[in-house]
């Protein structure tokens, strides 16, 4: 078991307590035990963390404590992400290929891959170095998947699509399912536009359960280096999503949108087609977006508006009962009301 000063130096921190204590796990601050390590990002948490058992505290720099061993750094949360890390690695599967899998003879599986039971790769795939295919996983024809990339159970990344390396794909996740174009002809019937383009995804991408991203019509729908997706986000066809982009649960992104870089989206939020979200904007939880949002604009409401002016908005319809009120006693005041 590593001692609070080897953790010390692993992080970077500043040490204060008995420097010898020995740290078996991590562990909630709320829900601690004998041993574990925790993290507290202000007073209140430490204070909490003072009254249990952890052996070890993880706070900003500017906290102390006469009861608990310290580790101070400069940002609690990411050094606990890395303290997780150090002291519940990730076991990785044994490379090779399970006997019950499905590949095709042209595919091309490194030998440093791991593939699961009844997976399936088919013609011209490829899976790169210390790629993680997990079980009933569908890798389409001429499909990839980057080094260091993990797809949980029952991912599908159809034909042609390409996936980045050191990226995370949660299970079920759908990488180009056919993207939503239909046109009706003279009769009015709704004929079926062929999508005959791919997705790409870029390096450091992690995509949560059950998400879908579309196929382009033709082209590419893109997800840019380190967007981070939650589960059950649909992106549609032909978008183009920047780097370092945030989405959060049940967002809806209807075809051809373009997301800035570190553009932020909340859940449940919704766009139509064919507008930009510039760097750095916000969209806040339940937005309904139907028009352009300007580069680090902070947007709410349905349909969206600038926050300020949201709320603005809502403080002053909650007056509206009131108001009513007084309208209808000008009216009969001055004989205006009307009769029923």
């Amino acid at each position: 078991m590593p001692t609070a000063r080897e953790l010390a130096a692993y992080l970077q921190a500043d040490l204060t307590g008995d420097p010898d204590i020995e740290v078996r796990d991590v562990g909630a601050v709320d829900a601690a035990k004998a041993g574990d390590a925790v993290f507290a990002l202000d007073a209140r948490y430490l204070a909490l963390a003072e009254t249990g058992p952890a052996a070890l505290v993880v706070v900003p720099r500017a906290l102390s404590s006469a009861h608990k061993t310290l580790l101070k750094v400069d940002d609690a949360r990411l050094s606990f992400a890395k303290l997780v890390e150090r002291l519940r690695p990730v076991e990785k599967p044994v490379p090779g290929i399970h006997a019950s899998a499905i590949v095709s003879r042209d595919a091309r599986v490194a030998k440093t891959a791991s593939v699961g039971p009844f997976a399936v790769i088919e013609s011209g795939a490829e899976v790169a170095d210390r790629a993680v295919i997990g079980a009933g996983c569908l890798l389409g024809a001429r499909s990839s998947v980057g080094a260091d990339t993990a797809l949980a159970a029952h991912v599908t990344i159809s034909r042609e699509c390409l996936v980045g390396e050191r990226c995370v794909i949660h299970a079920g996740v759908v990488v180009g399912a056919d993207g939503f174009g239909f046109t009706p002809d003279a009769q009015g019937r709704y004929a079926k536009v062929p999508q005959v383009g791919n997705v790409v995804v870029g390096d450091d991408v992690e995509i949560g359960a059950n998400t879908t991203i579309d196929r382009a019509t033709l082209g590419s729908t893109t997800i840019g280096d380190g967007t981070k997706i939650d589960n059950l986000v649909q992106i549609g066809h032909n978008c183009q999503v920047g780097k370092h982009v945030i989405m959060a649960s049940q967002v809806g992104i209807s075809g051809s949108c373009e997301i800035g870089d570190h553009a932020v989206l909340l859940g449940q939020s919704g766009l139509k087609g064919h507008l930009k979200i510039g760097e750095r904007a916000v969209v806040m939880p339940q937005s309904g977006i139907a028009f352009d949002v300007p580069p680090g604009q902070t947007v709410f409401g349905s349909p969206a508006v600038p926050k300020v002016e949201c709320e603005r908005i809502w403080v002053a319809s909650r007056k509206l009962p009131e108001l009513l009120k007084r309208v209808k006693a000008l009216e009969k005041k001055l004989g205006l009301e009307k009769k029923s």
